[in-house]
C-alpha cells in the first residue's frame, strides 16, 4: 500500500513564519511532535517542489508534522456507520428531515419524506446545512454556509509522499494509494449553497500549485466536486443544548475541520444528550457564548480553511 508520512504546512512570508514558528512552539509545550525546517530541508524530502525566488510567494520555511497524514474519509464513516449498527442504531438514508415538530417547548418529533418519527430528544449534527435545521424550530444561530471546493487528478504513479498545506495560497494537495493527486483550497469567499463546481476554483488552484510544483503543469483533472461548510464567527463549533427548545441539541460550525474532531466530538455529544447538559470539555462551545462575549478563537484549527 502506498503510505504518506509527514504533514507540510508552508510558510510563504516573514508574517507566515512567525505564525509557524509559535504555533510549533506551542506544539512542542503540548508534547506534539512538529518542528520548522528551512526551504533546503523541504527541497531534500519535497524533491519536486520549486524553493527558488521565481513564483510570485516564494518558500520561507514550513511547520513540518511528522506523524501527520491522510485517511480514507468514506472507510471511517463506514467504520462507524457498521459498529452504530451492531449497537442497535438505525441508519435511515436518502430520508428528509422536513419539519421538527415542537410542542410546549419540547422537541417531539421529526417529519420525514418517508414518515414521522415521534421522540423526546433532536440532535442536529448536519454541517452545512445547519442554520437551515435550526429554522425548523424557529431558533436562530450565527451559522454562515460556504461551499468548499476540491478537485483529483487521474492517477500517476506514486511521488508526493507527504500532505503539503499552503496557508498564504490557500491550497492543500496530497496523493492516494491510487495514485490520484487530491486537491483543495479554502472556502468559497462569499456565503452560498450552490453545490457546483467552479471554473474560478480550477483556474486559481491550477495557478497557485504550480508556483510550488511545476512538475504538474500537464496532469490531467478528473472530477471536481464541493460540499458544504457552516463556519461560526469565531471559527469553532457550536456544541450545546438549545435552552428555548427542550430536548433539541445542536453540533455544528465545524467548518473545514471538523473530521478531525469527530471521536471526541461524538463522545462528548452523546454524554451531554445522556446526561441533559454539556460536559466539562465542550462547555466553552455553548451556543449563547456570542451574546456573552466570551468567544473561543480557532481561526488557525485549518490552515488553509480561513
Amino acid at each position: 500500500m502506498f503510505s504518506q508520512q509527514g504533514h507540510f504546512t508552508l510558510g510563504h512570508s516573514t508574517a507566515a513564519i512567525s505564525g509557524l514558528v509559535t504555533r510549533a512552539e506551542n506544539n512542542k509545550a503540548l508534547g506534539i511532535d512538529s518542528f520548522m525546517l528551512d526551504p533546503k530541508e523541504i527541497k531534500k524530502m519535497l524533491p519536486e517542489i520549486d524553493i527558488t525566488d521565481h513564483p510570485r510567494f516564494p518558500i520561507h520555511g514550513a511547520l513540518y508534522h511528522p506523524p501527520g497524514g491522510i485517511i480514507r474519509h468514506d472507510a471511517v464513516v463506514w467504520a462507524y456507520a457498521r459498529g452504530a449498527d451492531r449497537k442497535g442504531v438505525q441508519i435511515h438514508q436518502m430520508t428528509e428531515v422536513q419539519d421538527i415538530l415542537v410542542e410546549n417547548g419540547k422537541a417531539t418529533g421529526v417529519v420525514t419524506n418517508r414518515g414521522t418519527i415521534n421522540c423526546n430528544t433532536v440532535i442536529s449534527v448536519v454541517a452545512g446545512w445547519s442554520s437551515e435545521v435550526c429554522k425548523k424550530v424557529n431558533v436562530k444561530l450565527p451559522f454562515v454556509t460556504h461551499p468548499l471546493q476540491a478537485l483529483v487528478t487521474q492517477s500517476y504513479k506514486p511521488w508526493l509522499h507527504h500532505v503539503v498545506v499552503s496557508g498564504t495560497l490557500h491550497i492543500y494537495l496530497s496523493q492516494t494509494d491510487r495514485g490520484e493527486i487530491v486537491c483543495g483550497n479554502g472556502i468559497d469567499t462569499y456565503p452560498h449553497y450552490g453545490m457546483r463546481s467552479t471554473l474560478g476554483f480550477l483556474e486559481g488552484y491550477a495557478a497557485h500549485v504550480l508556483e510550488l510544483f511545476p512538475v504538474l503543469h500537464n496532469v490531467a483533472v478528473q472530477r471536481q466536486w464541493a460540499g458544504l461548510c457552516d463556519m461560526t464567527p469565531d471559527y469553532s463549533p457550536i456544541i450545546s443544548p438549545i435552552d428555548e427548545i427542550e430536548g433539541f441539541y445542536v453540533n455544528g460550525g465545524w467548518g473545514t475541520y471538523g473530521f478531525k474532531a469527530s471521536p471526541a466530538s461524538g463522545y462528548n455529544t452523546a454524554e451531554m444528550v445522556a446526561n441533559g447538559k454539556a460536559p466539562e470539555m465542550i462547555e466553552p462551545f455553548r451556543y449563547n457564548r456570542f451574546a456573552e462575549n466570551r468567544l473561543v478563537g480557532e481561526k488557525a484549527a485549518a490552515s488553509v480553511g480561513s
